[in-house]
């Protein structure tokens, strides 16, 4: 269990350096939610995308990005080990290893470029 809980705060750091522009609208013991706020001009509500999201089980720990990206900024923004564990958006890590932390935070790292590039943050 040790693995996971040390896994989950790893990950959530790495979410963590996206807080502020982002926003954190979950943040607790088991799940770590970021997301991208555009405050349109002249609209009542703001429009949001999901930056990312990082879920403690108890055997593993979810990774999860914006589902609705389509497969040519999934290419740009994700490694080919993060693009062969993804499924449906989330991967599933049960024990992080030295690539897949360097792929996860070059993940974020490249959405937030993306956000940033469209005028999001």
């Amino acid at each position: 269990m040790e693995i996971v809980n040390s896994t989950y705060r790893e990950v959530k750091k790495m979410f963590q350096t996206a807080v502020p522009p982002y926003v954190a609208t979950i943040n607790d013991d088991y799940h770590y939610e970021v997301w991208a706020i555009k405050k349109q001009v002249g609209e009542v509500n703001d429009s949001e995308e999901l930056l990312g999201y990082v879920a403690q089980h108890e055997d593993c720990v979810t990774v999860g990005f914006n589902n609705k990206l389509d497969e040519k900024i999934k290419e740009e923004a994700f490694s080919k080990l993060l693009l062969e564990k993804m499924i449906y958006g989330r991967i599933r890590i049960h024990r992080m290893t030295h690539q897949l932390h360097d792929d996860l935070q070059n993940a974020i790292a490249n959405l937030m470029r993306y956000y940033s590039e469209r005028n999001w943050i």
